[in-house]
């Protein structure tokens, strides 16, 4: 049987061109075209496929294709999701475009410009409850890992992109989990915590934990109870010493009030006991020891915000202030402590806990959104509402660590927040940070020549005596482009 249509094969191997579907030569009656075009470059590079037009029928096909790291096939797009100024990009050193023009013959129109580019690495995943850092995603570049005080890496702490030809990294990436017991020595700073859960088969280890913390010598260690939320079964047990006659610092199974401005020990060790019938997130404690030598108050601490110190070894008649972050209030205490009695020094009142705030009204120039206890999980049912008030500027918000970004059409925004109260069924509610600033648009051409000829106009803010000038540069009838000049100092703003 003849076959109807006819079957071309193109490649490519320049760094940089156009496969374009008008060098394809016209079709003789009653035929239809399968066309397949390869692009191949070093090893090393990717293609990378930008879309200058498309213009077809719903009868033809276009699609984009690519090959994995097992030489499988990839659909990477297809005619029916491109875009003028789309851009494709392939994961190893090959790509190929196929098209099929409609049954009846007739020719659509594509223009695609490719040209490579080095293939590296994806961005490595940060582990919860840590950070990591990464030099350069190439072959050769380094990430780092590290965890938050109190978790410990488990995995290797560094990875290398390694493959030229196909960049990966040389291992999987650690996880921080907190660990079940423990024993420091020489305890200068630190956190306990509750152990991280396991899940599956191993998801009831770690029933009883015992920590062992031993400050240096003459020196005393203060725990302080930055989070205690026990299930009913947990019990948390606080020892001053190693023996199993010491002294009981608090004990949560003889309830009683919890002594949220922490407990200090008698003598340079404590001992943590914790124990549970089931770990989970949603219980748990978490403590921060610091040591400090006798005839002192103990350095506070604040988290969440920062304070100021008239003496930084923290002795009698020292004041300190507290502040919190951006995005967080001040609670459960005072703004401004002391440090008193010779004989026996201790603080005059306990140091404030900071809060993300749940909802209210903020005004300003820019600020930050937080969830509800954040950097911890919020909870269920939770229902928050901010008002954001910029003056006579436009709100602009961004998400931290996401392309989300939207902008007001006024100087007022609101935002709201409900978390399910029925309980986080589809993982935890791990939470988010929103910054917004706001920002000044003016898109108008009829603005006034200064004296030296430059149009602008001078702003002076009312929050200080400096003024700052405005220049407004056009092209044709359009703004493009709005500098802020301020005492020689430079600010450039995006287009109207």
């Amino acid at each position: 049987k003849a076959s109807n249509s006819d079957i071309c094969m193109v490649n490519f191997s320049d760094p940089e061109g156009y496969i374009d579907s008008s060098d394809n030569p016209p079709l003789p009656d009653g035929l239809f075209l399968h066309c397949t075009y390869t692009v191949t470059v070093y090893t090393g590079y990717g293609v990378e496929l930008q879309v200058k037009n498309v213009n077809l029928s719903d009868s033809e096909q276009l699609s984009i294709r690519g090959v994995d790291d097992q030489g499988a096939t990839l659909v990477l797009a297809n005619h029916t999701l491109l875009v003028e100024g789309q851009v494709i990009r392939s994961p190893t050193n090959s790509l190929s475009v196929y098209y099929r023009s409609a049954p009846e013959g007739s020719l659509g129109l594509f223009q695609l410009h490719y040209q490579i580019f080095r293939l590296s690495c994806s961005l490595p995943k940060r582990p919860h409850f840590g950070e990591v850092s990464v030099l350069d995603l190439l072959p050769g570049g380094v990430a780092s890992f590290h965890c938050h005080m109190g978790y410990h890496l488990q995995g290797e702490p560094q990875l290398t992109c390694i493959n030229a030809s196909l960049p990966v990294w040389s291992g999987k990436e650690p996880t921080c989990r907190a660990l079940c017991g423990g024993t420091v020595k020489n305890a200068t700073v630190g956190r306990v915590l509750s152990p991280s859960p396991h899940h599956g088969p191993n998801a009831t280890l770690d029933r009883s934990c015992s920590w062992s913390l031993e400050a240096p010598k003459d020196q005393r260690l203060h725990l302080h109870l930055e989070r205690l939320a026990l299930g009913p079964t947990d019990r948390l047990v606080l020892w001053s010493g190693l023996d199993a006659g010491s002294v009981v610092l608090f004990d949560s199974g003889r309830g009683g009030q919890i002594p949220f401005e922490g407990v200090i020990s008698e003598g340079p060790a404590v001992r943590v006991q914790f124990i549970t019938d089931q770990p989970n997130h949603e219980t748990g404690f978490n403590i921060r020891y610091e040591a400090f030598e006798r005839g002192h108050c103990y350095e506070p601490y604040l988290q969440n915000g920062n304070f100021t110190t008239s003496d930084p070894l923290y002795g009698v008649g020292t004041v300190v202030q507290f502040t919190c972050d951006p995005g967080h209030s001040l609670e459960q205490g005072p703004p401004v402590i002391e440090c008193i009695s010779a004989r026996d020094p201790y603080w005059n009142d306990t140091e404030p806990l900071c809060k993300a705030q749940c909802g209210g009204d903020l005004t300003g120039p820019g600020g930050v959104i937080l969830s509800p206890n954040w950097p911890e999980w919020y909870g269920e049912g939770e229902d928050c509402s901010w008002r954001i008030h910029v003056g006579k500027h436009i709100v602009y918000l961004t998400e931290s660590s996401s392309p989300f970004k939207l902008s007001s059409s006024t100087p007022d925004l609101t935002v709201t927040f409900h978390s399910d109260p029925a309980g986080l069924v589809f993982g935890k509610g791990e939470g988010f940070i929103i910054n917004y600033i706001g920002e000044i648009k003016y898109c108008t051409n009829d603005i006034p020549a200064n004296h030296s000829g430059r149009r602008g106009f001078t702003w002076a803010s009312a929050s200080s005596e400096q003024s700052l000038f405005i220049f407004f540069f056009f092209c044709s009838t359009y703004l493009v482009w709005i500098k802020l000049e301020r005492n020689h100092t430079t600010y450039n703003y995006d287009s109207c």
